[in-house]
């Protein structure tokens, strides 16, 4: 159940070099002291915010992954994003006065809760964090463009291993691989596959020896071969 950890400091916070306030020189930071966002905590299958909910606040995730959902009138959704420490997120109700989208955390998850009130107020006395906020945009921008490419021109087979390269390169590499939370249907509602085209190709490339994968941890062993052959196939 989802809990109020605290208020965040960002001169202390931990993941303040991945955050909207990173450029923010240090002794500008003692100027907004009295900016102290909610912590909070949230399990695996709660929801941050549904899409259609009024928007009032952004949140930057501190540790765990989230996903991000788009569901349609019968009911159907589909993911549209998986995210990581450090991103900012739920900040399209600047643009509008819903969420355009549902949070989901896919572990056990801390977040940033920062009200748009307050936001806008920073975002108006530092151009540090209106540039960070600009960028962020434009980050989401340029990758929702890569996915619309891989969802209409890549093939099954291409399309799951290249997220499976990516996700093992942008992760964080323990001796157990790197985490990898999402279930099959996941990966196949982020990918526009079936549960069953994922788990047949998954499934071959461990037998292949390409990749390996234990207790929701995922290993890169052949990063060359998997990719000649979901390029091939």
């Amino acid at each position: 159940m989802s809990s109020i950890k605290g208020k965040g400091h960002c001169s202390t916070c931990p993941i303040r070099h991945l955050s909207i306030f990173a450029e923010l020189p240090v002794e500008r930071l003692g100027q907004i002291q009295n900016f102290q966002p909610a912590v909070m905590h949230y399990q695996a299958g709660e929801t941050i915010y549904h899409q259609g909910a009024l928007a009032q606040s952004a949140y930057t995730l501190r540790k765990g992954m989230i996903k991000l959902t788009k569901s349609l009138p019968n009911g159907r959704t589909q993911i549209i994003r998986v995210l990581g420490a450090g991103e900012l997120f739920g900040f399209d109700g600047f643009a509008d006065e819903n969420y355009s989208h549902s949070a989901t955390p896919l572990c056990t998850i801390e977040v940033c809760r920062l009200p748009f009130a307050e936001l806008v107020h920073l975002k108006k006395q530092y151009a540090e964090i209106d540039a960070a906020m600009t960028q962020r945009w434009l980050q989401y921008l340029r990758a929702a463009e890569n996915h619309m490419l891989a969802l209409g021109v890549m093939k099954a087979p291409e399309r799951l291993a290249s997220f499976l390269v990516n996700w093992y390169d942008s992760g964080h590499i323990t001796t157990e691989g790197v985490a990898l939370p999402l279930a099959r249907g996941e990966m196949g509602e982020l990918l526009g596959l079936t549960i069953e085209t994922v788990s047949r190709f998954i499934s071959e490339w461990k037998r292949k020896g390409f990749i390996s994968e234990t207790k929701g941890y995922l290993k890169l062993l052949d990063r060359a071969a998997l990719l000649k052959t979901a390029c091939s196939d």
